[in-house]
This record gives structure tokens, C-alpha cells and sequence, in this order.
């Protein structure tokens, strides 16, 4: 039998959101969430500004409740600061999937059944294989 639907202030509602923002604790303890600012120190002058970046589906950004934008930052080459392409591939898969960036970023850091339980995160370097699990998990089928 159906109750209706979960209110806001349910106690199902409020475990997903503790939920929710232990998996973002998790991310931002990891790789870090970077403002606007600090991703454009990072990619440098000759790069366009993380607004052009997220705007051109190159990277992928959450807006807070404060609403500003961060950036994980796993999207960026730990070397030379730039733009993993791969993050650009996955971007337009998931658009045309109907995906929004909040879920495609939770779908690079959990376990992938395509890339045998390993997280697509993990797999940065064989962006072939992150591409193709992309397509099997993001794309419309």
C-alpha cells in the first residue's frame, strides 16, 4: 500500500540527506571541491575561466546551498592542472541522458560493475574504458 508521498522533514528524508552529505564529505576529503577562482589559478590564464568550462560541458560543478559552484578535483590533471577530457566525454553523455552534474559527479566516485567494481575515478587513465561504462550506465538506451 502506498503511504503518498515521503514528506520533507520524514525520518526517510532525513536519512538520505545525512546520507547525501557524508558521500560530498567524502568527495571534498578526497580530491577537494575548488571555487570558480581556484580551478582558474589551476588551469591557468591560457585556459578559459571555470564559468566558459562548466558552461561548455568540460568540467562538472554542484551548486551549494549557499549557492556557490565548486568543482571536484579529480577533473583536473594533478601534473599540469588541466581538464581531463574524459570529464567533457562523460559530461555530454550525460546530458543527452538527461543527467544533471550532482549525479554524474556520484557516478564517477562509486563502484562500476563495468569496470570491475572499480570507480570510474580510479580508471582516470584508461578514459577509453570510463567512455565505455559511461555509455553502458548514462546513455539512453
Amino acid at each position: 500500500m502506498d503511504s503518498g508521498p515521503t514528506r520533507l522533514d520524514s525520518p526517510a528524508m532525513s536519512t538520505a540527506r545525512r546520507i547525501a552529505r557524508a558521500h560530498w564529505a567524502g568527495i571534498a576529503a578526497e580530491f577537494g571541491m575548488l571555487t570558480s577562482s581556484e580551478v582558474d589559478r589551476r588551469v591557468g590564464a591560457k585556459s578559459p575561466p571555470a564559468g566558459c568550462l562548466a558552461g561548455n560541458r568540460q568540467i562538472l560543478g554542484v551548486v551549494t546551498r549557499a549557492g556557490r559552484v565548486l568543482y571536484p578535483g579529480f577533473q583536473f590533471d594533478e601534473d599540469t592542472g588541466q581538464v581531463l577530457p574524459v570529464i567533457g566525454q562523460v559530461a555530454l553523455i550525460g546530458l543527452k541522458g538527461g543527467w544533471r552534474d550532482r549525479a554524474l559527479l556520484q557516478w564517477f566516485c562509486m563502484s562500476n560493475v563495468h569496470l570491475g567494481g572499480a570507480r570510474p575515478v580510479d580508471r582516470m587513465g584508461d578514459p577509453e574504458k570510463v567512455v565505455t561504462a559511461a555509455r553502458r550506465d548514462l546513455g539512453r538506451s
